[in-house]
Formats: C-alpha cells, structure tokens, sequence
C-alpha cells in the first residue's frame, strides 16, 4: 500500500476531510491531494507532522513490507520499493531521526535567511 493511500486511510479513520488535515498541518489543500494522490512524497518534517497528527508511528506510514513480502522471490520492484526509503529513513534510529529533522530545520532557515536578503 502506498504512502497516499495510508496518509487517506488514515485520515478517513479519524472521519476528518482533506481540509481538516490541511488545517492541523497549516498546508494547502492541494499539498495533502497530491500527496494522498501520490504525486509527491512529504519531506521528513512534514512526514513527521502528517504521523503526528494522525497519532500513528512513521514506521506505520513508510512500512510497506506486508504487501510487497508475499512470496519468498524477491522481485526487482520488490526490492526497489523496500529500498525506496532506506537511505533516508533508518527507523531503527531514533537518534539518527531526530538529527535528520534538526538539520531539514537548519537548512529551512539557511534557506530563508538567505532569501530574505
């Protein structure tokens, strides 16, 4: 199951609506829609946002080992799939998490800083 379609299932187990998940992460509506649609995947802040407000682990949200470990071949998409999120989140980490999330919110700074210029 796809990152979307988690983030939808979740939000529609809370019977909120797009809009009422756009207005606990203070997004726009078009920013959840693509994500639910699968046409853009959150950052790391705004991942753990999305988790945060739907009070679900992130594990549950990038976990997609149930539909892709059904037989013992591992297929190339298979294995493409697993190793999609691997070089950036190491959920065994919740060190090395925390230190991802600190420097996304350094380099957002950075960035604004330097715009503001």
């Amino acid at each position: 199951m796809s990152l979307g379609t988690k983030v939808r299932r979740y939000r529609e187990a809370k019977n909120w609506s797009q809009n009422d998940l756009v207005l606990r992460l203070d997004v726009t509506q078009g920013t959840i829609s693509n994500i639910e649609s699968d046409k853009s995947i959150p950052n790391s802040l705004l991942l753990n946002s999305i988790a945060k407000a739907l009070e679900v682990d992130m594990n549950d949200l990038l976990s997609d080992a149930n539909n892709i470990m059904t037989n013992s071949d591992f297929s190339d998409s298979a294995v493409a799939a697993v190793n999609q999120y691997n070089p950036t989140f190491n959920m065994q980490s919740p060190e090395l998490m925390e230190s991802i999330l600190k420097n996304q919110e350094q380099i957002a700074k950075l960035i604004e800083s330097r715009t503001s210029l």
